[in-house]
């Protein structure tokens, strides 16, 4: 079924670009974390309530609704 094979490589393509997301993500937290003496936590703790405030950004969403 080509509409099964079409999302099997959607899928594998999205697997393929989040495991090198990964990878450049684990390089830059470890070489921030290195240079500014912060521990791996607190700098993926930053990460995601940065990642929330700049997807509510790109959703249109602000503090004041």
């Amino acid at each position: 079924n080509y509409a099964l094979l079409r999302e099997l490589e959607k899928s594998e393509d999205l697997s393929q670009k989040a495991a090198k997301l990964t990878e450049i993500l684990d390089g830059v937290v470890s070489d921030y974390c290195d240079s500014n003496m912060v521990s791996g936590e607190i700098a993926w703790q930053l990460i995601q309530a940065l990642s929330d405030l700049r997807l509510d950004s790109l959703r249109g969403k602000s503090d004041s609704e």
